[in-house]
């Protein structure tokens, strides 16, 4: 039972990162200026 959990919870994780990705890809085209869209861009890099 242990490792079918562990495939849950790494599948969990991959589909969180791939949300995460995708509202960061949204933030980036809807950003009003360039400024901000580099902001955002060395936002994330942070993580």
């Amino acid at each position: 039972m242990s490792r079918l959990s562990t495939t849950f919870a790494s599948r969990r994780a991959a589909r969180r990162h791939l949300r995460e990705e995708r509202a960061l890809a949204r933030a980036l085209a809807s950003a009003p200026t360039v400024e901000s869209a580099h902001e955002i861009a060395v936002l994330s890099a942070r993580r």
